[in-house]
């Protein structure tokens, strides 16, 4: 790496490390991330409770703040490159990030809603499991945990949306995939990528690693030194925080808070929905 393009990177992670412990203190303070009164969320908040619609997306910030707050901590203060840590705290933080963006960017108040409840239900359902497998369940845990699922249903059938969709839950690639329409950031193609970082998959890492072949192998397959790519640690890392910071916009919006310039100068507006790809 040249000297010019070290300099860069160099000034990049400093504004990554600014913003993200700017973000660390807001999800510390207790008086942060308001709701004000009959502000859009607090419609929502009050039509879907118990489920509230600004708590879903306060443990969603709550995760991708600390998951990005760690990637400063590895690659920031430590300064150690790993093959694959960033890019799978990254993966963790564009999902749950995407899927804030899933729930609340929609006009329509029942289709917010109806996320919310979906989201909340994925949570009861992944309980359940754990219960169930782990052999640590109790009939009074479990049935706790049915009777909130049927909360939800009851919720939705106030409202009007689908009971039984409501409280199915969801995939896990539905909200990312939905939650990309919502942004011009290429969220589904970079989660892919540092999914396959996280699950250790070849093509993740032949692909986006420096390789330096090191043996012409006896066996017909050549063996390389597979070293991480700082520009592309710093990429993934930095759109993750933009798509973040799209939706702690969104959301503020949305909770009724004013609205400080953006910082690229551009009008302030609601997200464009796009077309999905066929």
């Amino acid at each position: 790496m040249s000297d010019v393009a070290a300099e860069w990177v160099e000034q990049k992670w400093s504004e990554y490390a600014e913003s993200i412990e700017a973000l660390a203190a807001r999800v510390g303070d207790p008086d942060d991330f308001r709701v004000i009164s009959r502000s859009s969320l607090a419609g929502d908040d009050t039509k879907s409770h118990p489920f509230e619609v600004s708590h879903a997306l306060r443990h969603i910030i709550n995760a991708s703040v600390d998951q990005l707050h760690g990637v400063k901590v590895v690659v920031r203060d430590a300064n150690y490159q790993h093959l694959a840590v960033s890019n799978t705290l990254v993966r963790a933080a564009l999902e749950n990030t995407a899927t804030g963006l899933w729930i609340l960017g929609p006009k329509a108040r029942p289709q917010r809603i109806e996320r919310a409840l979906r989201w909340h239900a994925r949570n009861y359902h992944d309980f359940a499991n754990y219960l169930t497998s782990s052999g640590s369940s109790t009939a009074d845990m479990l049935k706790r945990n049915a009777d909130s699922l049927d909360q939800i249903s009851d919720v939705a059938k106030r409202l009007g949306i689908d009971a039984d969709r409501a409280k199915s839950g969801l995939k896990v690639t539905e909200p990312i995939k939905g939650g990309a329409l919502y942004t011009e950031l290429p969220v589904y193609n970079d989660w892919q990528i540092t999914s396959g970082f996280a699950h250790g998959r070849p093509w993740a890492h032949q692909g986006f690693l420096h390789r330096e072949q090191v043996d012409g192998g006896t066996d017909g397959h050549l063996v390389y030194r597979m070293t991480a790519r700082e520009d592309m640690t710093l990429y993934f890392a930095v759109q993750a925080l933009h798509l973040l910071g799209e939706l702690l916009r969104l959301r503020d919006r949305r909770a009724g808070l004013a609205m400080p310039p953006r910082p690229d100068g551009l009008p302030d507006h609601e997200p464009k929905v796009r077309q999905p790809h066929r």
